[in-house]
């Protein structure tokens, strides 16, 4: 059956001579694989570009429950990203969390408000600029309570001592429109990167190395 759905790029890799298979995560239908057919041909229609990391598209794809690999008819940008692809710190963040979301997003997970919370941070991290350093920060967070390990009250996640007091009172309290109104420095930034890369791999299974953070630790050492 033909539906409409909207979905975001989470990794992407070539298929044959032209094509290409793109892993998304869809408001309908959860995590998906489509097959794109001669996307990487000079002529075609559709552009590689649109499968850079955290892309929006709109898509018209026939789904058979339990196919591997579904068949897209038609897609484009669900809207258009002026900055996240062209501005090099925005772009480490976005390949950043499409890594991590590879990781943490399954079959199963149908989740409409999940999609909207991912879909809307896209929108905040391609239009803001003050405080972008501390975007992927407080979007892991967030993103805990969607995963069902949302530290709450748990001291485990940020173990504050003078330094991140100083900072912050504690990054649970921000929201993506507050970043810029967090006022932390580098060392303490690269700290609680660390403590809530271990918070995640402690509590999700298999989640493994991350190979994109010491490309986001540098770009913004």
């Amino acid at each position: 059956m033909l539906h409409h759905l909207k979905a975001i790029v989470l990794h992407s890799v070539k298929y044959g001579e032209s094509g290409m298979i793109a892993q998304v995560f869809t408001d309908l239908f959860g995590r998906q694989s489509f097959l794109v057919h001669g996307v990487r041909k000079k002529n075609s229609k559709i552009s590689p570009y649109l499968f850079q990391p955290l892309s929006v598209l709109d898509i018209e794809a026939y789904i058979k429950e339990n196919r591997n690999i579904q068949r897209i008819k038609e897609l484009k940008a669900s809207f258009p990203l002026q900055h996240i692809h062209f501005d090099i710190r925005k772009s480490s963040i976005a390949l950043f969390l499409s890594e991590i979301l590879n990781k943490t997003l399954h079959e199963a997970d149908v989740n409409s408000s999940l999609f909207e919370y991912i879909s809307n941070a896209i929108q905040v991290l391609d239009i803001t600029e003050s405080g972008i350093e501390n975007f992927h920060l407080v979007f892991l967070m967030q993103y805990t309570k969607f995963l069902g390990i949302y530290p709450s009250d748990n001291p485990e996640i940020i173990r504050l001592n003078e330094d991140h007091s100083a900072g912050i009172p504690g990054l649970i309290q921000y929201s993506l429109t507050d970043i810029s109104k967090m006022t932390i420095d580098r060392r303490l930034r690269q700290n609680l990167l660390n403590e809530i890369i271990n918070y995640y791999t402690h509590h999700i299974e298999d989640f493994g190395k991350i190979k994109s953070f010491e490309i986001l630790r540098e770009v913004f050492d």
